[in-house]
Order: structure tokens, then sequence, then C-alpha cells
């Protein structure tokens, strides 16, 4: 790739995030055009975006948003009004440059149908305003600093605070050039005692080259004399203030040997003291030669409110560069896991080496935790799109309805977020417009605001992240769905279903409730596609309704592709992983509550189900001792035909295993979903749970 071709390949992935970032803002402008900073955000944006494509030959976007920043331009420095229809031309413009950038990426000679239109309104428009008036400069407003101490106080440590600022306030009048005040924080672990360190020693290297001003031990932690463990640290928080002529640098190298975590080093600025001693909030630090604070979430506050202000610096790193590392970190953890489990070492009584292999297991867990990180962002921008998809089907099928989004900032794995998109387009149109009342009178007349509310929310549970879309509508008609169920062949009605396995029918191929269907969904048309789309994911949906009330589907998934939490389990002699988003419980069965069917396999009854037993021996053909199920442990788990329950011989424990892509003789069986190496340097098998059938041959009758 030559250098115009990689700065040309750089040129379009900006100019997708600035029409991605357009598309948001623009809705937001729509709802308060009122907002003229963020009519500015949208001008700068354009006026990129101007810039760049006619530089690179994309001419005909290039003269398409000229002519768009000319109207934008009007607008934020007449600080006019926008009336609601050049709103709605707005909107359009942006789907427009959106449709353009296409045509020029694949170098297509027919431009969208609504180009010229749009064009011919854009310039109709700026004609109509003042022609030949000379443009108003509008001077950016200045940059309101936040007030830092009001905002970072040190909460439940006024005494501490207070006594801070009085010695600094003394030291103010007679501070001598050349002496740098600092905080030192120190946040030991509570094994630091094992690895050599105590808070004594590190003051004892500090008072060699500096003066102690104040020192605070936190003391809230001490437990009573008889739980008190004399090789457990306690005290969580030590902080001391001190004066010295040393660098930031050279106070900071006596930590040098403690995780970044445990301490963090601020240099206090004089001219900050003043204003922090009259808000009598913590001081404000600052490190010197440095506006980014070096330090983890445990930092003191007062240095957190700095990170808060710097600016950020960021890099671009290909997606596949992290794969690698995250392979490459993967393979370290098992290397780990080998050490820490490997019974040769284990039996070395040795307590240099076994401080040396927990060492080992925090710093891999460290990085682990720190490489996962990378891959993953919030999921802010994927519903800032589907607030677009809300605006348009609203209007489409001329219902009013409010979008509510909660959980913006949870976070999810990268590779996971452009497949997101398409379910929760589609779930989100079928809520609206099969979910929500045909019109304001039917949601009057069931005692409802004319508004309908889509709520989009995400949130951590058990592990997992679960994105729900509800809506505040009709809710499904249960014995509608169980009907049409059995008419269609995909239940025989003499199963024992729960409301939530009866919604869930909704989702099969060709089901649908709706007694006509729209182009824009209909509701089960299409869900079989968005069940399967999150299942790829090694998700699941659930859906729950109250009829009249409304209907929430949620979808539950990993937060990573790339590691599985699960249920290690031995049978056979091998050893299986489940994964535990699947598992509901485990137990020992009765003989009474286990029962076998003549062509139907065993069963066993549990709080009024019949559930079917899964032996993995069967499954795999696997030669072993056949014992009865009551003999061994049952592993219930919940799949999309319902539950069922997996004969294992033993449960090992539960455990995060990074997954590991199967070869081409294994890949074909799909009761298998992929392998993991243990600490052992055994392989397990994980389990596809949804392709687990009983078999028919039963052991006794």
């Amino acid at each position: 790739m030559t250098k115009q071709e990689q700065v040309k390949a750089i040129f379009i992935e900006e100019a997708g995030e600035i029409i991605e970032k357009l598309d948001v803002n623009i809705l937001r402008f729509e709802e308060n055009s009122s907002d003229f900073d963020l009519l500015n955000e949208i001008f700068r944006g354009v006026h990129t975006l101007k810039g760049n494509a006619n530089a690179f030959g994309f001419t005909r976007l290039g003269e398409f948003v000229h002519h768009f920043e000319d109207v934008l331009d009007h607008y934020r420095s007449t600080k006019e009004e926008v009336e609601e229809h050049h709103l709605e031309l707005f909107v359009g413009s942006v789907d427009v440059i959106k449709a353009v950038m296409e045509c020029e990426l694949d170098a297509l000679t027919d431009l969208p149908a609504d180009y010229a239109g749009c064009l011919e309104k854009i310039k109709a428009l700026i004609a109509s305003k003042k022609p030949g008036a000379e443009p108003i400069a509008v001077e950016e407003a200045p940059t309101v600093l936040n007030d830092l101490a009001a905002e970072f106080a040190l909460s439940g440590e006024e005494q501490m605070d207070n006594s801070i600022a009085n010695t600094i306030k003394k030291l103010q009048a007679s501070q001598r050039e050349g002496l740098n005040l600092y905080r030192v924080d120190l946040t030991l672990d509570a094994d630091c005692y094992k690895r050599g360190f105590d808070h004594l020693l590190f003051l004892k290297l500090l008072g060699e080259k500096a003066v102690f001003l104040e020192s605070f031990f936190g003391m809230e932690a001490i437990r009573p004399l008889e739980g008190f463990a004399c090789d457990e640290n306690v005290f969580k928080h030590v902080c001391a203030i001190i004066l010295t002529p040393q660098t930031l640098e050279e106070v900071e190298e006596n930590f040098e040997f403690l995780f970044d975590h445990e301490y963090t080093v601020t240099r206090i600025v004089q001219p900050l003291i003043e204003k922090v001693i009259e808000e009598v909030n913590p001081v404000v630090m600052e490190e010197k030669d440095q506006e980014v604070q070096k330090g983890s979430a445990k930092s003191a506050p007062a240095a957190s409110a700095l990170n808060a202000t710097a600016p950020k610096s960021t890099i671009r790193i290909d997606t596949f560069k992290l794969d690698e590392l995250f392979d490459s970190v993967g393979e370290l953890v098992i290397a780990q896991n080998f050490i820490a489990q490997n019974e040769k070492i284990r039996s070395i009584e040795d307590e240099s080496i076994s401080r040396a292999i927990e060492t080992l297991s925090k710093i891999t867990k460290r990085i682990q935790d720190r490489v996962m990180s990378l891959r993953m962002v919030a999921i802010r921008d994927t519903f800032d799109k589907m607030k677009r998809v809300v605006r348009d089907t609203s209007k489409k099928t001329g219902k009013e309805l409010h979008l509510h989004v909660l959980g913006e900032e949870t976070e999810i794995d990268k590779t996971m977020i452009d497949s997101l998109s398409d379910p929760l387009i589609h779930i989100i149109r079928n809520a609206i417009d099969h979910g929500l009342e045909a019109d304001a009178d039917e949601r009057i007349a069931a005692g409802k605001k004319v508004e309908g509310t889509i709520t989009l929310r995400a949130y951590h549970k058990s592990g997992s992240i679960v994105i729900s879309v509800s809506d505040d509508g009709r809710g499904i008609n249960k014995e509608k769905v169980f009907r049409k169920a059995i008419e269609r062949g995909i239940i025989t009605g003499e199963e024992n279903l729960s409301d939530s396995q009866i919604f869930g029918l909704i989702m099969q191929p060709g089901f649908s409730t709706a007694d006509t269907i729209s182009d824009l969904s209909g509701r089960g048309v299409g869900l079989d596609v968005v069940k399967t789309s999150i299942e790829k994911l090694r998700g699941k949906i659930e859906v729950d309704s109250k009829e009249g009330e409304g209907t929430t589907f949620s979808m539950v998934l990993p937060l990573t592709l790339a590691i599985i939490d699960g249920m290690l389990v031995q049978a056979a002699g091998e050893i299986y992983i489940i994964p535990t988003l699947s598992v509901v419980e485990s137990f020992r069965p009765e003989r009474e509550i286990v029962h076998a069917l003549k062509e139907k396999g065993e069963f066993v009854s549990l709080r009024g189900q019949h559930i079917p037993v899964i032996r993995l021996s069967d499954v795999f053909d696997l030669p072993t001792h056949r014992i009865e199920p009551w003999e061994g442990i049952l592993v219930c788990v919940e799949t999309e035909a319902g539950r069922i329950a997996i004969m294992v011989d033993e449960l090992v424990g539960r455990q995060q295993v990074v997954i590991k892509p199967l070869g081409k003789s294994l890949a074909r069986l799909k009761e298998i979903s992929g392998g993991a190496i243990l600490g052992s340097g055994d392989i397990a098998l994980i389990l596809n749970v949804d392709e687990l059938r009983p078999l028919i041959e039963t052991s006794h009758g």
C-alpha cells in the first residue's frame, strides 16, 4: 500500500466516524434546535468532511456537503431559529451524505435517488436567506473550567483533609524555592507483608530525603484482637504529605517494586492551594511536567480531578493486532495455570516459590484484565443509532412515542457490537409496529397516555450483559401463541411449558400472530433470524410479556466472545465445559423421581416438570461403566427446546477459559461449540447444550 493509499484509508475511516456522529447529533438537534453549541459541532464535522472529500476526489460528496455547510453556517452565525420543516431537511441531508459516501466508496456512477432533490432544497433554502450578506463571525465560547475542589471532595475523611489544608496554609508563606510538596497515597494489597513490604519501610525510605509534614493511617478496617491476622495488611489507606527537593520521578522510584494500583504520588501545585483552602476541600494535585495523572482507579479523588480535565491521548490500532495480543495473553494464562497446578511444583515446600507463583498469578490476571479492557467499548454508540430507528419508525407508523435509554455506559466486547445492530433494529421496529397499540384511541381506551414508550436498556447480570427492549403496548396473547404453535406443528400441546417458553415460541421460523404483516415487521416475523444472530454470539433471548401492559425482549450475552465462564464436569473419564449462562442447577436425584418411558428415554421429575436425562457417554459413544441416574449428578440446563438434565460423574468446578477453535473433524460435531486448554494441559470440550437430544434406549423399566 502506497503512502497515498494509506492516507486515503485513514480518511475513509475518519469520514465514517464523522458521518456516524452526524447521524446522532442531527437527531439531538432536532429535539433541541436552540442548542447552537451542538449546531457548531455539526458544522465542524461537515466542514472537515468537505475538505477531505474534495482532497481525495470524492467530488459529488464534496459538492453536497459544501452547500449543506453554507446552510449550517447561516444558522449558526445568525442564531436564527431553524423552522420545523427545515429540521426535516437537515435530517434528510445527513441520510444523503451517508448514501453518497457509499456510492463514492463503491465507485458507483449513479447517485442516490433523493440526492438531486435534497440538494435543490438546500440551495433554495440558502438563496431564500439574505443573499450577499456577510457571514457573521461567531467566536467560540471560552471553555469553562470546572471547580475541581467542589467536584472531587474526599468524602468521609474531613479531618485528614482539613489537616492537610492547614499545613499547606502555614507552609504557603515560608516555602522556599527548590523544594517540592507531594502527597503520597499508599493502598497496599492485603498480602503485602508476604511479599516483604510494609508501610513503615516506604515511609523510612521517603524520610531519607524528605521532611514529613503530615501522615495519616486509615484505621477503619482493623478487626478485634480475636480476628486479627498478623500476616494480613489492614491499613487500606496511608497518606503522607512530604517536602523534598526530589522530582516526582525520584519520589516514585521508592515504590518501583509495588503494583501500580498500590501507590499514587502527586505534586501539590502552589497556585491552586489558596482556592482549595477557601473551599475547605481536599488539595488539588498535579504531576510535575505532566497533566495526565499516573495511578489507578484507587488514586486520590483530587488526583482524579486532573484526569477529568486533562486531554486524552489516543492512537488507532488495528483490531487484528488486538486479537493477536489477546491470543498471546490467553497462552500466557494457560502457561501460568499449568505452573500453578503442576503437582511437582506444588510439592516443593518453599515459601519463596509459593510467593513467586502467587505474584505471577496476580500479574497475569492484571494483564489479562487490561487486555480485555482494550476490547471493551461503551454501548452508547449503538444505542445512539437506535434513536434514528425509533424516529423513522415512529414517523412511518404515525405513532407518537418516546424512547427511554438506560445504561449507555455499559461496556461490551467490540467484536460483538457490529453483530448487535441488526437484531436490535428488528426488535425495536417489531415493538413499535406490533407491540404498541394501533392508534391513540386504542391507547386511551386502555387507560394509557397517547404517547407510547420504548425503553432500551443495558446492564450487567451474573457475569453477563443484558440488552433489553421494552414497550408499554398490548402485550402478547399467550393463548393465541400456544394455539398457533400447535397449528404450525411446533409443539404437540402436551408439553409442560412455562410462560417464558410459550412467549419464546414466536421466535420459531415462520411464526407470526399478526393478522396482517406490514413492510416493517410482524410480531414473530423474522424473529427466528434475530434468535439465530444472538445464538451465534453465544447468547439467548428471553421474552416476558403481560397482556395489556407490554412486552420485554431481553438479549443475554457473554461479556466477550474470547472467554467463556463455564462449569467443568467429568463424564466417562473426560472433562467437559457447560456454559454457566445455561446452567439452572445441579443435584443428585432421588431414585423415586427418575423414570424411564418406552421410546422416550429417561426422565427426572423436578417440581412438576418432566425433564429428559442426557448421558454424555451415549452422545459421544464413550466406553464406560453404565450407572443409574441416582448414582450420578444431574446438571439442569436451559435450552431452546426446554430444560434438559445432563448426567455427569463429578462436578470439577467453575472456571473462565479461553475458547479455542476446533479442528475440521471435531467442527462437524454439532454438540460441541469449541474447546479450551486447562491448567493441567488437558483439553476440555465446550458443550453446545441446544444440540443435545435424549436417546431412545433406556437401561431400566
